[in-house]
């Protein structure tokens, strides 16, 4: 834990070193398919073994250095009635081995989101340093998926340590490091936004934005990701409101320009997935836009039907689908495509309740009375955002998904919450 310390007393500390501590420690987080033992008939990796790793060392370390801040009282006790909600699922489930290795993966986010949380009230510099990382990850995942497309020697074979060889079935859509190509485009979007955040409070430099824009719009062509436009719809909606009146005059190119962008970003997928939404004109329009995707939510909503408290089990509902959907469907490929669907599926009105109040818990502390204008602008941005990414589908079983998730809310807590330590200001962090 040095390394914290150092970056706590040290007003000179390089934001460079903090950066790349972050996307190191992202990218050792990351090796899903390194296999270091075995445990209910599957294999546990390095990377998710590091995670639990990372939360269990950080997490002692700050309680003992500085205890429990008061804004996370709340959150602790709704991360533990999640936890507590899994595990009601996991022991009414009838597929309990299914449910317990899903249960153990959604504790593992919960708890990586706490710790994000204790870091960024602790170490002001994490989330600056953290949304760089991942901006540099971005790029990154850029190079690797080209180098995969185009089938340059040695980089298949050394993408197959962050994801399953069945992630290569989707190819030309590419995945970078993730499992599929949606990840890819959603952890994109809420990068990008992070980005602009950032630049709009001093945080980020005029040249690095335009970086992240292009990188953003790289992903989504290459992805064909249809679900990060729906985010990326709301940001920009929510954007424009806020800080509508910034634009007037001569900015208001910026608005059109930004339209347009989205525009052409929409009609070059949408072209380019024609064929799959095409492939169901017999069925309802939407039907045909979600891809079979209301027979999935159906199902979903049958699957909590009959098991209404509990769920069916954390992650079963997947292994279930063609039961509950007439036979369409793979088994065990498919989740129910929607956050409240799938949570209501797999956990029950007792897992809804307590991730309910684990929402509450989490932004009613970032809009306390009293907060500056632009900070405020932000939470009620990010609000619009968030529950964007799980309408059309279900991204919480994946760690790329659930950092980034982590890394958006330390961010906010960071801003409204300066440390109680008080440090000198970060100026290595603005260029």
């Amino acid at each position: 834990m040095a390394f914290l310390t150092y970056f706590r007393l040290n007003s000179a500390a390089p934001i460079t070193l903090a950066t790349l501590t972050c996307l190191a420690a992202y990218l050792l987080f990351s090796l899903q398919q390194i296999v270091i033992s075995a445990w209910l008939g599957s294999g546990v990796s390095l990377g998710s073994t590091a995670i639990r790793v990372f939360i269990v060392t950080v997490s002692v370390w700050l309680y003992r250095r500085q205890g429990l801040h008061p804004i996370l009282r709340r959150p602790l006790l709704a991360v533990s009635a999640c936890l507590i909600a899994l595990a009601a699922s996991v022991l009414m489930s009838e597929h309990p081995v299914i449910a317990v290795k899903f249960a153990v993966k959604y504790a593992t986010s919960l708890l990586l989101l706490w710790t994000f949380l204790n870091l960024a009230l602790a170490y002001p510099i994490f989330p600056a340093a953290a949304a760089r990382a991942a901006l540099l990850a971005l790029w990154g995942n850029i190079l690797l998926s080209l180098g995969v497309r185009f089938e340059i020697p040695g980089l298949k074979h050394f993408s197959l340590a962050f994801h399953p060889e069945a992630s290569f079935a989707y190819l030309p859509r590419v995945s970078g490091i993730y499992e599929h190509p949606a990840i890819f485009g959603a952890t994109s979007v809420m990068a990008a936004i992070l980005a602009i955040q950032l630049y709009t409070q001093n945080r980020l430099g005029k040249r690095t934005l335009p970086w992240v824009i292009t990188g953003t719009c790289l992903v989504l062509l290459l992805t064909e990701s249809r679900n990060a436009l729906v985010p990326l719809f709301g940001f920009g909606c929510g954007f424009a409101w806020v800080f509508r009146h910034e634009f007037r005059g001569s900015n208001v190119w910026r608005i059109g320009g930004g339209i347009a962008l989205l525009v052409v970003l929409m009609g070059f997928i949408l072209v380019q997935r024609h064929a799959e939404l095409t492939s169901a004109s017999k069925e309802s329009p939407l039907t045909a836009f979600t891809l079979g995707r209301t027979y999935i939510w159906a199902g979903a909503f049958e699957a909590w039907r009959g098991h209404p408290w509990f769920g069916l089990g954390a992650g079963v509902f997947q292994f279930l689908t063609p039961d509950f959907t007439g036979g369409r469907f793979d088994r065990g490929e498919l989740h129910a495509h929607n956050v409240l669907l799938a949570i209501l599926s797999e956990t029950g009105l007792s897992g809804l309740s307590a991730y309910a109040f684990l929402v509450y818990s989490l932004w009613r502390p970032l809009l306390k009375p009293g907060m500056e204008a632009l900070q405020r602008n932000w939470i009620l941005i990010w609000l619009a955002v968030l529950p964007s990414f799980g309408l059309f589908d279900f991204y919480l079983p994946f760690y790329g998904f659930s950092m980034h998730l982590a890394l958006v809310l330390a961010g906010q807590y960071a801003s409204a919450y300066p440390c109680r330590e008080k440090l000198p200001a970060a100026g290595g962090i603005s260029q």
